[in-house]
């Protein structure tokens, strides 16, 4: 080809040209045969292998607290396959486990779902479970705001290097979060501060504060620059936040529109024969050529954060409202929000935070239908609506997590045994449901229980102790999101805690 086509551009307009162009073009709905033709074309052939990598990634943080189960949604396949031998209850050590044997549904790749996560089955390629992570520590119990898969290292002391995670947090209070200090950044302010050195001039990241007890979650930059998120901690700051109107900026002039179009129209065959794209990406091109050039004009972005009548039946049907005396905000209407602004690119980190009941002693089946509704049916439509938009679930992660500690199977059990629960959903993301639970043994009552994490091939042969001997490492749980996010090794090579360990390679398709 001739020389880049940026030369047409006067050169003082060429760095807001290249800012532009780079930005309409990274949007997930243009297909990346067009991207990748068109930056040949504008800037060369090396810069367009480079922005392939500097790609803009989505990551949707969803911190579940007051020790969430996951039972109705994810069952152990050691559990679902002697399901007729297994005392099940609400309360002592019965298992807290509500269907027969004959409901459970085998979903391939070690998955048990119930009639309760159903909905979930078209997605599990892309969705990854391993519920033997590290102990919750906290001195309640296991409540903590942190746990060592978002902050691996952390301690209750300030140890050389480390600082407190909690200072950014509104309204801390000790019960049920406790005090830790660390060197590592929590994955939604890493995430934020990657993001921010692909476009600098990014819009923050945020963070909804929207559990109903005192307790929080602890989000941690860890000292990387312009890497806290943005707390908002009133549906009204959200709303005053994203304004309906969010403009997105025309190119300066139709010359350098005109500029973009024909770079669009000579990403000809040769173009895709030369760089071994397939028929069908080139007939997607042309197809899509009319469409993308008036992209070059869009008049405002109109993003509405409040929902519409039908968007409201889309995604609060069917699940479960926020209880208690200081209801924030619904785990439906934070998905809902978290895909209007991501799939917008208007930000691209956004951490979600909700509370069900810290429930003790009896586990009845309305307490673990609610759980497995309030985070499998929010869940399956997040992936669903991302999965709608061309190119965007390839570069979208989100991560769950039993932000304070999970439980073992029994009714009466706390946060600090057990399981500790962590889904990991994207289309970087291997399915499949890693590790196992299974009876030790009869108590009378119900039963004591064996866990088993993955080895090194996701296999669950790793036999667990009762505290967080064997279990998997948080900072192997941390590097695992960092990988699937795309952020440089050497990024996270500075942070001690997590230099050096692998990810779990098992779980993703990277």
């Amino acid at each position: 080809m001739g020389k880049p086509r940026i030369h047409d551009v006067k050169p003082c307009r060429r760095r807001e040209f290249m800012k532009w162009a780079t930005a309409l073009l990274a949007a997930p709905a243009v297909p990346a045969a067009v991207r990748f033709a068109v930056n040949e074309q504008l800037f060369g052939e090396a810069k367009a292998f480079a922005a392939e990598g500097a790609l803009p990634t989505y990551f949707i943080e969803m911190n579940l607290r007051d020790q969430w189960d996951f039972g109705h949604v994810f069952v152990p396949p050691g559990l679902a396959t002697n399901m007729a031998n297994i005392m099940r209850g609400g309360s002592g050590d019965s298992c807290s486990f509500f269907f027969t044997a004959d409901q459970i549904v085998s979903a391939g790749n070690n998955f048990y779902l119930t009639p309760d996560s159903t909905m979930l089955m078209p997605h599990l390629d892309n969705i990854a479970v391993v519920e033997a992570n590290e102990l919750c520590t906290g001195a309640i119990h296991g409540h903590e705001s942190v746990n060592a898969m978002r902050s691996p290292g952390r301690t209750k002391n300030p140890d050389s290097g480390k600082s407190a995670v909690w200072m950014n947090e509104p309204g801390y209070e000790e019960q049920g979060n406790d005090f830790y200090y660390s060197s590592t950044p929590t994955p939604a302010s890493l995430h934020n501060y990657w993001q921010k050195q692909i476009t600098p001039d990014l819009i923050n990241g945020i963070t909804l504060k929207f559990i109903s007890r005192f307790h929080s979650i602890s989000h941690y930059g860890a000292g990387l620059p312009n890497s806290e998120l943005t707390r908002i901690q009133s549906v009204q700051m959200l709303y005053d936040t994203f304004p309906q109107s969010v403009e997105q900026l025309p190119l300066a002039s139709p010359e350098e529109a005109a500029l973009l179009t024909a770079a669009l129209k000579r990403a000809d065959g040769g173009f895709f024969g030369r760089h071994g794209f397939s028929e069908t990406a080139r007939a997607t091109h042309e197809a899509n050529l009319a469409e993308a050039e008036g992209r070059w004009y869009h008049t405002p972005k109109i993003i509405d954060l409040p929902f519409t009548p039908e968007e409201q039946t889309y995604w609060q049907t069917d699940v479960p409202d926020q209880v208690g005396d200081n209801k924030k905000a619904n785990i439906w209407e934070q998905a809902g929000w978290a895909f209007k602004l991501l799939s917008n690119d208007i930000i691209r980190t956004m951490a979600l935070e909700f509370d069900y009941l810290d429930v003790h002693d009896t586990r009845e089946e309305s307490v673990m239908k609610t759980m497995a509704a309030q985070s499998a049916i929010p869940l399956t439509r997040l992936i669903e609506s991302i999965k709608a938009i061309p190119g965007m679930w390839e570069r979208t992660i989100i991560a769950v997590y039993s932000a304070d500690g999970g439980r073992s199977p029994s009714a009466n059990s706390y946060g600090n045994e057990g399981k500790n629960s962590f889904v990991l959903a994207g289309g970087r993301v291997k399915g499949g449901y890693y590790g196992d639970v299974q009876v030790a043994s009869n108590t009378g009552s119900g039963h004591t229980w064996n866990y088993f994490a993955p080895d090194d091939n996701g296999a669950p042969t790793i036999q667990v102790g009762g505290d967080n001997s064997g279990r998997l490492n948080g900072a192997r749980t941390w590097r695992t999101v960092v990988k699937a996010l795309g952020i440089d090794d050497e990024v996270v090579s500075q942070f001690p805690d997590v230099a050096g360990v692998s990810p779990l390679d098992f779980m993703l398709n990277v």
